[in-house]
């Protein structure tokens, strides 16, 4: 079987770049995959006018969405149709396949809902019998389970964190809300009530101002416990780097009206992105915050129009965006999910959840990874048995704090 390919938009980091790779995946000349690049920026579709065949269809799929293109591969038997509204399609070359000159890696999840369930039954009995203590190893096991069942590449990923570690940053934590809070009576009595209170409102305030160093504490934990082929993640951030971050920009961001949101929003991933670390390998981040400020104003519009259901068209949008403007070596991710398959996940999800009175939540856990796992790929050249490995340690204190603020935690 054969199959046609038709081009609808670009998103990608390089015009230059992707003009380029274009250009030498269809043999096309340098000018004219410039034209097809910027009439796609612009909403107008190009179609190849050749066939490729059954077996490159996924490689080139996945290859050209790896530059920012979304792809559309339909199988067709005899001549392809040509579009309507599209660019002059290109000339035929002379060469019979499709060029693609870049490896493809992609991700795997192999857990099931009732796996999960069980460990999740026998965690609430552990901890209701232990009075909660047993929560840090409920949530340690949980984590091994969603890890080892997530593969790359084949191999799969492996989570080194222990109950101990978190029952350490828990009893840490409170040692310090301790402390605080018999300041805040000693002061309370022996100074005045008005003083108290206004030590208690300078803490409020210290602890919110304090959230993104915490933040770094937790993501620097989770990822220095996770490792794929023994070779360990790590994040390298400053905590002060984020506190400066969140103040300044996020504060910005209210001024504004939500205005600077999109900028905001690109600053902090490019912050955890490119402090993330994989062995000696460095992620890279190169989203910019004016490519995603028009469609988050037509967000802002829409939004309300729908009933708040182009949020999760916005959100779609805005995850495939992030994912193909990470690169990890000389390879970028690519996440082609649509509005509509984000929505059915989680409209499912909530009614699952709903119509279980909660105990279908390990399948909405397992739904979600496998959702991620199915689209998420890495394409593009990078050495992976060349990687080595670069030991960083952290403790749990800014994850158990930040849990015992209730504060979420995913970053990215």
């Amino acid at each position: 079987m054969s199959y046609q390919i038709t081009l609808s938009t670009w998103s990608g980091a390089s015009k230059t770049e992707a003009a380029e790779k274009l250009a030498k995946v269809f043999q096309l000349g340098n000018e004219k995959s410039v034209a097809i690049v910027d009439h796609l920026c612009q909403g107008l579709p190009w179609r190849f006018d050749q066939c490729i065949p059954d077996h490159q269809a996924d490689t080139a799929s996945t290859y050209l969405r790896s530059l920012g293109f979304a792809v559309d591969i339909q199988p067709v038997e005899g001549e392809i149709e040509p579009l309507s509204d599209s660019v002059v399609m290109a000339e035929a070359p002379d060469k019979e396949e499709v060029s693609i000159p870049e490896d493809n890696y992609r991700f795997k999840f192999q857990g099931d809902g009732r796996t999960l369930l069980n460990i999740s039954f026998v965690n609430l009995i552990k901890t209701v019998f232990t009075l909660g203590i047993y929560r840090f190893w409920a949530k340690t096991n949980v984590r091994q389970y969603i890890w080892s069942q997530t593969l790359f590449a084949g191999d799969r990923f492996s989570y080194h964190g222990t109950g101990k570690e978190l029952l350490s940053g828990a009893f840490r934590f409170g040692g310090v809300i301790v402390l605080l809070g018999l300041i805040n009576v000693y002061i309370f009595f022996n100074i005045g009530p008005a003083e108290g209170e206004m030590f208690s409102d300078l803490l409020s305030l210290v602890f919110v101002v304090m959230i993104p160093a915490l933040l770094v504490g937790a993501w620097r934990y989770r990822l220095s416990r996770t490792a794929w082929r023994n070779i360990r993640f790590s994040f390298r951030g400053k905590r002060m780097d984020a506190v400066h971050l969140y103040v300044v920009w996020g504060v910005l961001s209210v001024l504004t009206l939500g205005l600077y949101w999109p900028f905001f929003k690109m600053k902090s991933e490019k912050f955890w992105r490119e402090n993330s670390w994989f062995g000696d390998v460095q992620f890279g981040f190169s989203g910019m915050g004016k490519d995603f400020f028009g469609k988050f104003i037509l967000a802002v519009l829409l939004t309300p129009l729908t009933l708040g259901f182009y949020l999760f068209w916005f959100t779609a949008d805005l995850k495939r965006y992030l994912w193909s403007h990470t690169h990890v070596g000389g390879a970028t991710f690519h996440f082609p999910i649509k509005g509509k398959d984000y929505m059915k996940l989680k409209v499912t999800n909530f009614f699952i959840f709903l119509f279980t009175l909660g105990v279908g939540f390990p399948w909405v856990v397992v739904r979600n990874q496998k959702f991620v796992t199915d689209n998420l790929v890495l394409a593009g050249n990078i050495e992976l048995n060349q990687i080595v490995q670069e030991m960083k340690t952290s403790g749990a204190f800014g994850e158990e704090a930040l849990d015992a603020m209730d504060f979420p935690i995913d970053i990215g």
